[in-house]
């Protein structure tokens, strides 16, 4: 079942060996120990796995993200929120989430109140509707024939 424990545990056991240095995830899109597959969950681990990226990439300590400048010019103790370099450097820096709604309540309300996994349904539909993908050359797509001609004749 795509659900809030099935999100939580793609997350830990995705994360964790990322951060041991594991460069591949496994069991995106599956549930129940691999015996479902599901496009639901698969859209959803897509969207764990970019945050699990973006965490093991870490923070970058320059004096661009330290921003000593601008701490020397604002005060320390004050408003940076509002402060230009502050926006473009979240934007740069928390991933940045497509299927998670980050919105204000209400503001998720006004969007229809989906919850990730319906959202994330509708994604996969989307995407099986509409997804193109890219076209093999002849020389190619004839030397998967010819493999395929053959396994069939074993």
């Amino acid at each position: 079942m795509v659900d809030a424990q099935a999100g939580h545990e793609k997350t830990i056991t995705s994360l964790l060996p990322a951060m041991s240095g594991a460069n591949l995830i496994y069991g995106m899109g599956m549930l129940e120990l691999g015996r479902t597959f599901s496009f639901t969950q698969l859209v959803i681990d897509n969207e764990i796995a970019g945050m699990v990226k973006r965490v093991v990439q870490g923070i970058g300590v320059s004096d661009e993200t330290l921003a000593t400048d601008l701490i020397k010019k604002v005060g320390a103790g004050r408003d940076f929120l509002s402060q230009r370099h502050t926006l473009n450097m979240m934007k740069r820096e928390q991933s940045q989430a497509k299927l998670f709604d980050r919105r204000m309540r209400g503001a998720w309300e006004k969007r229809g109140a989906k919850d990730v996994a319906t959202a994330a349904q509708e994604e996969a539909v989307r995407i099986l509707e509409t997804h193109k993908g890219a076209e093999l050359p002849m020389d190619i797509l004839k030397e998967l024939r010819l493999i395929v001609v053959k396994a069939v004749k074993d």
